[in-house]
C-alpha cells in the first residue's frame, strides 16, 4: 500500500526507515521522501510511528505544505 502518493513511497519503505532509526515524521521524510509533497500522508506516517511505539508528538492534524529548498 502506498503511504505517500506524491513521492511514491509505500508502507514497507516507511516501516524500513522507522526500523532503521527514523524517530519522527520529518526523519521519515528525509530518509524516504514521504511527507515532503502535499503532506496528506502525515496522519498515516504518525500512525506508523505510533505502531512502532514512538511518540509522533509533532505530527500535524492537517496536511503540511510542501518542503522547499532554502
Amino acid at each position: 500500500m502506498y503511504v505517500c502518493l506524491c513521492e511514491g513511497v509505500n508502507e514497507e519503505t516507511v516501516r524500513r526507515v522507522i526500523a532503521a532509526g527514523a524517530r519522527d515524521a520529518d526523519a521519515v521524510g528525509r530518509c524516504s521522501g514521504a511527507g515532503t509533497g502535499c503532506g496528506g500522508c502525515f496522519p498515516e506516517l504518525c500512525r506508523l510511528l505510533e505502531e512502532f511505539g514512538l511518540d509522533p508528538g509533532g505530527c500535524p492534524a492537517e496536511p503540511r505544505p510542501r518542503h522547499t529548498a532554502a
